[in-house]
Formats: C-alpha cells, sequence, structure tokens
C-alpha cells in the first residue's frame, strides 16, 4: 500500500471494525481540543486558523476523530458561527495566568513535578474528555499543559531573523519568544510549519526532530476566495469604493501598523515617483500596533497626505473588493519567509510586488523588490502597471496556487498520518 493511501485505507478499516461491533458499545473517540486565540484584528493567523479548522472537522469526520473548537476570544464565538462552526468559550482566570507565569519560571517546574499540579487550563480541557490539543498558534499556554500532550503552529522565526525590531525585542519580548519557541519546538507531538524553510530554522536553532514537523502552506481566506456572480461582485465592489471614497487602481497593503511591516519603504518610494510624475494612491487597512501616527507623519512630510488613504481595520467580508479593485498588491514587510496576503492577490487576479527575500514563496508570480531600497521599490510599481507584465502575474499567480494548493495536500495527508499514528498510541485497537 502506497503511503498516500494510508489515511484512506485507515478510515475503511476503521469503518468495518466499528460495523462489526454486534453488543451495540461504543468505544472511545480520538478528541482534538483546537484551539484559537487569535482575535480577528490580528488578520492573517486568524485567517489561516479557520482554514485549518474547516479541514481538520471535514478530514476528521472521516475517521471517527471528534473535534471540538475553543477560543479565549468571545467575540470568535459569533464569527465561527457565521460559518457554522460551534465553538466553546475558554475563559481565562487569574488562577491560569499566574500558573502561566510561574512556568517561566524553571523552578516552578520541580515543584510541578513534585506536587502533581495539574493548572486549571489543563483541568477544564480534560474535562472536556480531550485527549491532545492543536494549538492553531504558537501559544503560550502549551507550556503550562502537564498531562495533554500537544501539536503546535509556528508560523516564522523572525524574532531571531531581525531581532532589531521593537515588537521583536522590548520588554523582554525576545527572551519570552524563546522560551515559548524552544518548549513548543522540541515538547510538542507535532509541529506545523507554513514554510520548509522555517522547519529547517527550528532544528537548526532548537534540535528540534524533523520528522515531528509537518509543512502545511499557506492558503488564501475564504473571505476573499468565497464565489460571488460576476453581477453581484461588481455591486458589492462598488458599494465598498463608495464606502471608502475610493476609485480603482490604487495600490494596497493590507497590514497592521507595526514597524516590521515596513509602511516607509513604500511612502519613499512614492515620492521618487512623483518627483518624475507618476502619481500613485496607497490604500492601507489594518490595526494600530504603534507605528501608525510615524507613517502619518512620513506621509505629510513627503506631501503624500492626499494620496494614502488609511481605512483602519477593515471586515473580512470587505477584503476580496479591496483586493480586486487594486492595480497591485504591495508587500513590503520584513518578516517571512512566507505571508497569506500574495495569496489572497493571486486568487482574484490582483498582481503582487513582493520584497526579493522571500522569492522562494513568490516564484515567478510577483515583482521583486529591495525591501531596503525605495528606488528598487518604486521600478517594481512602474514594471507592474505595464499591461503584458500585468497580464503574465495573473496567469503566473494562478499557477503559483495551483502549486501550494497541491503541497498543501500532501501536507494535510501527512498531518493525517502523524494524528492517526497519535490516536492508536492513545487507544491502541484495530481501526
Amino acid at each position: 500500500m502506497a503511503v498516500d493511501d494510508q489515511p484512506a485505507e485507515l478510515a475503511r478499516l476503521g469503518g468495518l471494525f466499528h460495523r462489526q461491533k454486534k453488543d451495540g458499545s461504543t468505544v472511545k473517540q480520538f478528541h482534538v481540543g483546537v484551539m484559537l486565540e487569535l482575535p480577528l484584528e490580528v488578520g492573517g493567523g486568524f485567517q489561516q486558523g479557520l482554514s485549518d479548522i474547516a479541514w481538520l472537522r471535514g478530514w476528521a469526520k472521516t475517521v471517527d476523530i471528534d473535534v471540538t473548537v475553543f477560543t479565549t476570544q468571545p467575540n470568535n464565538i459569533a464569527i465561527l458561527s457565521e460559518l457554522g462552526i460551534e465553538a466553546k468559550l475558554l475563559r481565562l482566570g487569574w488562577f491560569d495566568r499566574l500558573f502561566l507565569f510561574l512556568k517561566y519560571c524553571g523552578w516552578f517546574d520541580l515543584l510541578q513535578y513534585a506536587l502533581h499540579l495539574c493548572p486549571p487550563f489543563e483541568k477544564r480541557l480534560i474535562r472536556e474528555h480531550v485527549d491532545i490539543v492543536y494549538f492553531l498558534t504558537t501559544s503560550n499556554w502549551q507550556l503550562v499543559l502537564y498531562k495533554l500532550p500537544f501539536i503546535i503552529t509556528i508560523f516564522d522565526g523572525c524574532h531571531r531573523d531581525s531581532p532589531e525590531f521593537d515588537e521583536a525585542r522590548e520588554f523582554a519580548e525576545f527572551e519570552r519568544r524563546e522560551i515559548v519557541f524552544r518548549s513548543a519546538s522540541t515538547k510538542a507531538a507535532l509541529v506545523v510549519a507554513n514554510a520548509k524553510e522555517v522547519i529547517d530554522a527550528l532544528c537548526r536553532r532548537y534540535a528540534m526532530e524533523q520528522d515531528r514537523a509537518v509543512c502545511i502552506p499557506f492558503s488564501p481566506s475564504p473571505y476573499v476566495t468565497q464565489s460571488i456572480e460576476a453581477g453581484e461582485q461588481t455591486d458589492a465592489d462598488a458599494a465598498i469604493l463608495r464606502k471608502y471614497g475610493l476609485e480603482p487602481g490604487y495600490l494596497f497593503y493590507p497590514a497592521q501598523f507595526w514597524s516590521h511591516k515596513n509602511h516607509a519603504t513604500i511612502l519613499l518610494a512614492m515620492s521618487l515617483l512623483q518627483t518624475h510624475g507618476i502619481q500613485t494612491t496607497l490604500v492601507l487597512c489594518g490595526s494600530d500596533r504603534g507605528s501608525r501616527t510615524a507613517i502619518e507623519t512620513l506621509a505629510a512630510q513627503l506631501n503624500l497626505t492626499d494620496r494614502v488613504r488609511i481605512l483602519g481595520f477593515v471586515p473580512s467580508t470587505e477584503l476580496g473588493p479591496l483586493y480586486r479593485n487594486a492595480a497591485a498588491l504591495v508587500m513590503a514587510s520584513y518578516f517571512g519567509p512566507t505571508n497569506l496576503p500574495p495569496l489572497e492577490a493571486w486568487s482574484v487576479g490582483t498582481p503582487v510586488i513582493y520584497p526579493e527575500a522571500f522569492q522562494a514563496q513568490a516564484g515567478d508570480a510577483a515583482i521583486l523588490f529591495d525591501y531596503d531600497t525605495p528606488a528598487s521599490l518604486a521600478e517594481a510599481i512602474v514594471k507592474a502597471s505595464l499591461p503584458e507584465e500585468r497580464a503574465r502575474l495573473v496567469t503566473a499567480g494562478k499557477q503559483r496556487l495551483e502549486y501550494f494548493a497541491r503541497q498543501i495536500d500532501d501536507g494535510h495527508r501527512e498531518f493525517a498520518q502523524h494524528l492517526l499514528k497519535l490516536r492508536y498510541r492513545r487507544y491502541p485497537r484495530i481501526y
């Protein structure tokens, strides 16, 4: 039997086993507790979590695995409900937070071992009969798990790649991340990463075992890719553009206002173009994480205030129209090696301008530039306006999505194999 056929074959045998039971008794099912901790405002991480939940719930039904979605964010309950996903709110109290704080102290591990202390966070999951916890982000809370094994998602290691940014360094953030990443990559039953480069870095930095990691690339948000009839799409797009007072043909950058998002290079590139008589409009959306005021100040200094539209945080349902009506996505972030917006732009046929440092994700489906050189970005913006280049980018983007779709399928199969093995080790029986 081929390796790729194992999940399907195990599922078939599992169904046969259940049909052969004559006494009407039930066999305890393996129960995965999925933790969605990120709020909607986080953006890409939240959207990727939705995609992961959708796949896991669909696959789990075919192999008699229970899935319960837990969230620490009250607002997520309604958002998930709109997508047909029932979730349970996991409230975190002061004792939970005290326990987590103490887990950052090495001596507390010895006390926990000696007294067999089980934290309230874990006790609630055990009362829900959870067998394994699946964190959809690199969660602090994996530190407190005493009995339950866990699967964890690690998006990047950018605090190591770019420690010069405030958000990766201030108030011992670097040290905190090191504790979390080291524990996550070595203690997890399985690590899910979105790029092989991330897996290689984890193995190199934290001595993670490579055979306990699986690569599942990002996939476009369902809010962006959902099918809309052509006429309805036109009406919906026009309504969103009217709402924000926009005209089609702008540069688009959906990113929170962190310093590492590198909005400044885009403004400097626009200023260079303006000196050559080329007018461009930039539309920004995302929550303020501390650098919005600096970007507004820079725009004013460069006489670009009228050319920069900052929308703030926008609902997920409005992202599709904003992408579709853009002349190009300009993704200038220093953090990678992968990002979600290029995939979403490709999914709606919008050209992508992307840092050359992340060419491994972009392939030939983006115009690449040096994110430390505004002139390089200015040249890329001009190139993206050429009709023949735009047509090439649209075709290449579709092909790139197809490439990642195959990788995602491979990653899901590998994830499924790992989870079936973990189920057997928890409840050994014939499936």
